[in-house]
């Protein structure tokens, strides 16, 4: 089971007290439900079932960028910001970072997202 950290000021903050009752149940979706990577599958049916009934195809843009949301494909995003909560700056030499830098760095990630980094990736 992987343990995901979740800001305790976050019912504290406007941004969050300014969504829908559906879009903040939408957050803790994909916050809780993407991968130990920060690598999430938008799944229409999967979001109507657990998020309240929230119909829409789209993601709020607040949630977007609260999140760092980045659309990989037409199905996949990532989300850089979760990224920095959950682990700070990614480093080579901390064990568990190395397979989620492997992973940005397959997919070409660490050239859009340099401040993820301790050391920033080069061609």
């Amino acid at each position: 089971m992987i343990k995901r950290f979740i800001d305790g000021d976050l019912f504290s903050k406007r941004f969050f007290r300014s969504l829908s009752a559906e879009e903040k149940v939408l957050f803790f979706y994909i916050s809780t439900t993407c991968t130990y990577d920060g690598f999430w599958e938008f799944d229409q049916e999967a979001i109507k079932f657990y998020c309240n009934g929230f119909d829409s195809t789209e993601i709020p843009d607040i949630i977007i960028k609260k999140l760092g949301m980045y659309q990989v494909d037409e199905d996949q995003w990532f989300l850089s910001k979760w990224i920095s909560f959950q682990y700070g700056i990614l480093r080579p030499s901390v064990r568990p970072h190395n397979r989620i830098i492997e992973r940005l760095e397959r997919k070409g990630l660490d050239k859009e997202f340099p401040e993820l980094f301790r050391i920033p990736r080069t061609e």
